[in-house]
């Protein structure tokens, strides 16, 4: 036997319903005017409800989605669930990825109204973009590291294959015994690089923070290329002041100074002598800036593009090095939740 509920025990259940969900719901007419608002929703836009109610939608939209919520309530309106996703914010809020679904009334065949249905999807949607740029960082490697691995182990398998036939006392040995370290050395380098980035991007959420003086971590890196700036006649001028404070891992912070650091010394300019300025900042928004800029070769940023953060992207062929440096950068600064901004001066 089925169980029927009265009307009064169905609208206790919708009600409590209403008023608990951690998703928004609104009740609105076809003018879009609000007829009704769960907590949830009045928490988000930050107003009581007495200022709420018989208020348009649109009141609390941004302007480039007032045309789209219209064309979704009249799809509502004719009789259809409506579901669809976008990117806004609501009232005051912050912009957020929604899910949101409009679902008709009905009484007496007719559509008397709309509750809309918006679900917070923006840690799912932020979740689904890192994985998708994990992923395109992965392929990447993989590409680069393979291309990078078969060129030394090619050469060293066919020394080997010469080192077979030759006498061990000739010169020809001695030759390809001194080609074949160099190979397996250059195989060693790209699994010791291999190791150094991932053993950046293994330790998501084991990083430790603490409040760490800027000024005393960058003025210890300055100290270790004390001897190289002298030799090359470089200078570094930090204007950080004593009670800078970031919350970050130190020995990140350090390794971030020290790859900057190294780079500018390395692609410095034969034209003038190396000059390193280090500057903080608190900008409107009262988050902590961090300058780091010299005076050396530079970078065309538009034409190196993304590839500037890329595994094994070099753009100053006669300067010795990997490309690691920057990566590095990026993935350390990744770890701390800061970003990195490239500008070309001159």
């Amino acid at each position: 036997m089925k169980k029927r509920f009265s009307n009064p025990a169905k609208e206790i259940r919708f009600r409590s319903l209403f008023e608990n969900s951690l998703e928004l719901i609104l009740y609105q007419n076809e003018e879009s005017i609000i007829l009704d608002a769960n907590p949830a929703f009045l928490k988000l836009v930050g107003e009581p409800k007495e200022n709420v109610i018989y208020r348009s939608y649109n009141d609390f939209l941004s302007e480039d989605v007032e045309s789209l919520y219209k064309e979704k309530l009249e799809e509502a309106f004719s009789g259809k669930t409506v579901r669809f996703d976008l990117f806004t914010s609501q009232g005051n809020s912050e912009p957020r990825h929604w899910d949101v679904v409009k679902v008709p009334v009905v009484e007496n065949k007719k559509v008397v109204g709309v509750h809309m249905v918006a679900r917070d999807n923006t840690e799912k949607v932020r979740s689904r973009e890192e994985i998708l740029e994990k992923n395109k960082d992965l392929q990447q490697f993989t590409y680069v590291v393979s291309h990078n691995l078969r060129s030394p182990l090619t050469n060293a398998l066919g020394l080997v294959d010469i080192l077979e036939i030759l006498e061990p006392d000739s010169l020809d040995f001695q030759s390809s015994l001194e080609h074949l370290g160099i190979s397996l050395r250059q195989l060693d380098q790209v699994i010791k690089d291999m190791n150094t980035i991932l053993s950046i991007r293994d330790k998501d959420g084991l990083v430790q923070t603490e409040f760490v003086p800027l000024k005393g971590v960058v003025e210890q890196v300055v100290e270790n290329f004390k001897k190289d700036l002298r030799d090359c006649g470089g200078t570094v001028q930090v204007a950080i002041p004593k009670d800078f404070i970031v919350k970050a891992n130190k020995a990140y912070l350090y390794s971030i100074f020290f790859n900057l650091l190294s780079n500018a010394i390395k692609f410095r300019s034969n034209e003038r002598p190396l000059q390193v300025d280090v500057t903080v900042a608190i900008n409107d928004g009262q988050e902590k800036e961090i300058c780091f800029s010299d005076n050396g070769l530079g970078v065309d940023l538009e034409q190196a593009g993304e590839n500037i953060f890329k595994l094994y992207k070099r753009f100053h062929p006669k300067q010795s090095g990997r490309g690691l440096g920057l990566l590095d950068i990026r993935l350390l600064l990744q770890k701390e939740d800061s970003e990195e901004i490239l500008q070309q001066q001159g």
